[in-house]
């Protein structure tokens, strides 16, 4: 039989060592009254940080529930005070509005302008429909047109808004169901802004890139455009229409939203995004 003394040597090593390991731990465990003692300034040390930061913590709980408490004092003066804030803004001024949302009333958006001194020259809605299939055959039929393209229908609304002509273009886009016409009681060219409104709860999918981007890089060739959509919406699509490098707001359905709007309009160089932030924070446009 082979014997393997470098096992032996091994074996015989890792006693030993295990002797020399038990031993250093025995004696330090041996004094239990210096142990004792660490173990005291370690538990004052853990209990004096707690209680500074238990101290900091109620600090700072303060000064949290004052700022709320501020800013709710905030919100309810701009609230009670919102028409004298905005009285006279918009004196003279025409505003266009077009509409993304074939659901939402924007009844209270002509409101909150009118009671500012200005006046809705036309409020259309365009709906998804103009993008489904067999619309550009309607379409060429009715107008005499030969559209393929998506870039063309585009091209379409646009010059029909821009045309002014209630009878002519918009009224067959109407009937064919591909716009609404809520209201056209002005010329396009006596128009100083547009606000465009946006909802990104849609079926049709890309909407923010194959319609509502193009309607808006038409109409900004020409006049100042603002993006608008109510707070409950997500506020990813306005800040995706933020790089046109325009005014958005996504609480227009607020108080402070209405003051933002208003601002924006009476202030076509006004450009950034408005409304409530990631940190809950609410930011108002400045006037220069």
């Amino acid at each position: 039989m082979h014997i393997n003394f470098k096992y032996f040597i091994v074996s015989i090593g890792s006693i030993f060592l295990a002797l020399g390991i038990g031993i250093l731990v025995g004696s330090s465990l041996g004094n239990n009254e210096t142990i004792q003692k660490q173990n005291e300034a370690i538990v004052k040390d853990i209990d004096e940080q707690f209680n500074e930061l238990k101290t900091k913590d109620e600090k700072l709980s303060k000064e949290n529930t004052s700022l709320k408490e501020n800013t709710d004092r905030y919100r309810k003066y701009i609230e009670s005070n919102e028409l004298l804030l905005t009285a006279g803004k918009l004196t003279g001024r025409q505003i266009g509005i077009i509409s993304f949302s074939e659901k939402d009333s924007l009844d209270n958006l002509d409101t909150v302008i009118s009671n500012a001194g200005g006046n809705v020259a036309f409020n259309i809605v365009i709906n998804e429909s103009l993008f489904e299939k067999g619309s550009a055959q309607k379409i060429n039929e009715k107008l005499q047109t030969n559209i393929s393209k998506n870039s063309e229908l585009i091209d379409l609304v646009s010059s029909a808004i821009k045309e002014s002509d209630i009878n002519g273009k918009l009224n067959i886009l109407s009937e064919l169901g591909y716009i609404k016409v809520e209201k056209y009681t002005n010329q396009f060219d006596t128009v100083n802004n547009i606000v465009v409104f946006n909802n990104p709860v849609t079926k049709m999918k890309n909407k923010l890139t194959i319609l509502e981007k193009p309607i808006i890089e038409n109409m900004k060739a020409e006049k100042a455009v603002l993006a608008v959509q109510n707070s409950s919406s997500s506020k990813d699509s306005l800040q995706e229409l933020s790089k046109l490098k325009i005014a958005t707001i996504n609480n227009v359905d607020q108080s402070i939203g209405h003051i933002s709007l208003i601002t924006c309009l009476a202030n076509d160089k006004i450009i950034g995004d408005f409304g409530k932030n990631d940190d809950n924070i609410v930011t108002i446009p400045v006037a220069k």
